[in-house]
């Protein structure tokens, strides 16, 4: 498995591995009706272009397979209880094709942002989890903060506010 940048010519494998990431993926999870109105039908190249643009996207590939994708947003200075300011940046997505599952596939993703952040001097990461995602955070280090949940379509999809705080090196 290779880990890289994302490329705007992997947008139409990474529009369908999401789609199929919400409508398979998550069935253990979601009932029909809440993947549904996440995901009812592939977003347009252009959505997911538009929405990637500002982040800093990897892909995890074999061969020519796209088999996840994680992005993190642009870090933000927040400021502490007692007055200091650190960098903090929010994981947008991470996905892993339903046929790759359990192969390591989002610890790889997760590894090289992690490592990106840190050189970035970034000092905490954030995420909005969903019930699949929650416990491989949880195995990242990320301290569950909130439950959330989000009225959508007559469904109400549930996920989860993480955080993590970096430890620099």
């Amino acid at each position: 498995m290779c880990v890289r940048r994302f490329n705007p010519r992997d947008v139409e494998q990474l529009t369908t591995l999401f789609h199929l990431s919400v409508t398979q993926g998550a069935s253990s999870h979601y009932s029909v009706e809440e993947r549904a109105v996440w995901s009812a039908s592939p977003r347009s190249h252009q959505n997911w272009l538009t929405r990637l643009q500002p982040t800093t996207t990897w892909v995890a590939e074999e061969g020519s397979v796209i088999t996840g994708f994680i992005n993190l947003k642009p870090a933000q200075l927040k400021l502490q209880s007692d007055n200091k300011e650190w960098l903090c940046a929010d994981i947008d997505c991470l996905f892993s094709h339903p046929e790759f599952t359990g192969r390591g596939v989002a610890t790889a993703l997760y590894k090289g942002l992690e490592e990106f952040a840190v050189a970035e001097q970034i000092r905490e990461l954030t995420v909005e989890a969903s019930f699949l995602a929650k416990p491989f955070f949880e195995k990242q280090g990320y301290e569950v903060l909130s439950k959330n949940q989000h009225p959508r379509a007559g469904q109400v999809l549930v996920n989860f506010s993480m955080h993590k705080i970096l430890t620099m090196v």
